[in-house]
């Protein structure tokens, strides 16, 4: 299964945003109008657009089956490519008036995509869609300037992973990872480094913009404003994240600027992590554990003892085109998507664990230990008082790029916390404007 690099990938799409944006209101149709009633038994076509490889197309399709079974009268055509071309692909076929039906959507580009109008209003099919299992939080996430433009294929959070290995090797115990705090997670790493031969490091920072938005969250800040006009976090909460790198790097408990670099970019299995080189590292939940041994345990972040900062996401979201010419059958079929049993069959949580509670249920009928403790960890962060990340605002998707690139900027010392903060804001700001 083809997976995107799980610490710094961030692909943006900037050029073809750029596309959509001077072309996306010919041939749109945001409420829908022009297609024709649902007739069931008029034949019907449409497509289903999504990233991956090979054996998530395989899964798909093989759940597509169930829905075709059921409503014979709809032929669901499939469209993939991987993930660095998806977004192309999808901006040329906005701009040329050929957008999929369902389209699968993830980071910023929700937002992108529904504020030029690009995808349709849910509210104008909700007759077609049953969102009762869906916890009122998850459906926040799709919910953009007050209207519901997608719904989550799967949720996913930020979490920490550590490998007992590591600690067992430098004679540390594993932190009480039910209370700890950031100050306990520098001091365990920076012992991790110490007690272990050179080369093994306790942990790897993680040059990430969700986890900047939740370390500014536990801060009582945001990363962006409410209405998604500006930086929401102040120059001192993003400073002091900087810093926070900067701090494990100089006292050895992270690699140095080069080989983070480089670490960054490697395969999960050829990663630091993955050859039993590092203690511990950040990534989404949905992490392949299993590429690195059973025994690796997945914990919440620090600091959520003292301040909920954790909250879910969308791994991927599904969202409806606005020029469909069919958006009855298209939200039939995204209904089957995530609610139905045959899909969690078919494809488990390669994207995510269910949104629907009773679908996240039945999954827990077949978990392997890796995916019990995701599915854990989500509880968790569900069952407290932290909420859902919101969509980000428009002009957003440069945001991961933006931070990877100062994170890299402080590591080899070319710019100071403070100033990357600065720069930040106004680099951030620039394109949200």
């Amino acid at each position: 299964m083809q997976r995107v690099n799980f610490r710094t990938a961030v692909v943006t799409a900037s050029a073809s945003l750029a596309v959509v944006a001077t072309t996306a209101g010919c041939g749109v149709n945001p409420s829908g109008a022009g297609a024709a009633p649902y007739d069931p038994d008029e034949e019907v076509t449409i497509t289903f657009a999504w990233w991956g490889g090979e054996e998530r197309n395989q899964i798909t399709k093989e759940a597509i089956k169930g829905f075709e079974e059921e409503h014979p009268n709809i032929t669901v055509e499939t469209q993939s490519s991987d993930f660095g071309s998806y977004w192309d692909m999808l901006a040329t076929q906005v701009a040329g008036g050929d957008a999929p039906d369902v389209i699968t959507m993830g980071g910023s580009y929700p937002s992108e995509y529904a504020g030029r109008g690009a995808l349709l209003d849910l509210g104008t099919v909700s007759d077609y869609i049953d969102t009762s299992n869906l916890p009122p939080d998850t459906l926040e996430l799709g919910n953009i300037d007050g209207k519901q433009y997608t719904l989550p294929a799967g949720i996913n959070a930020l979490a920490t992973f550590l490998n007992p290995a590591v600690f067992e090797e430098a004679g540390v115990e594993l932190p009480d990872t039910s209370t700890w705090t950031w100050d306990d997670y520098t001091e365990v790493a920076e012992e991790l480094s110490k007690n272990t031969p050179d080369g093994t490091y306790g942990t790897v920072p993680f040059a990430n913009a969700s986890h900047l938005d939740a370390w500014a969250h536990q801060h009582g800040e945001s990363l962006y404003t409410e209405d998604g006009s500006g930086v929401g976090a102040s120059p001192e909460t993003i400073a002091s994240w900087f810093q926070l790198w900067l701090n494990l790097q100089e006292s050895g408990a992270s690699p140095g600027a080069s080989l983070f670099v480089e670490d960054s970019t490697a395969v999960p299995e050829q990663s630091l992590f993955g050859t039993g080189k590092a203690g511990i590292i950040f990534a989404w939940s949905g992490f392949q554990t299993d590429m690195v041994g059973d025994d690796v345990l997945e914990a919440n972040l620090p600091g959520e003892s003292e301040t909920r900062g954790n909250r879910v996401g969308a791994s991927m979201e599904y969202a409806i085109s606005s020029s469909t010419q069919h958006p009855e059958a298209s939200a039939m079929l995204l209904d089957y998507l995530v609610n139905d049993e045959r899909v969690v069959d078919a494809i488990g949580t390669d994207r995510g664990i269910p949104a629907n509670t009773e679908l996240r249920d039945h999954l827990r009928e077949n978990l392997t230990p890796a995916q019990q403790q995701e599915v854990d960890l989500l509880d968790e962060i569900t069952g407290s008082d932290a909420g859902a990340r919101k969509a980000s605002p428009t002009g957003a998707s440069g945001t991961g790029d933006v931070v990877a690139r100062l994170v890299q900027d402080v590591l080899f010392e070319r710019t100071t916390p403070d100033d990357a903060a600065q720069q930040l804001i106004t680099e951030v700001e620039g394109s949200l404007k």
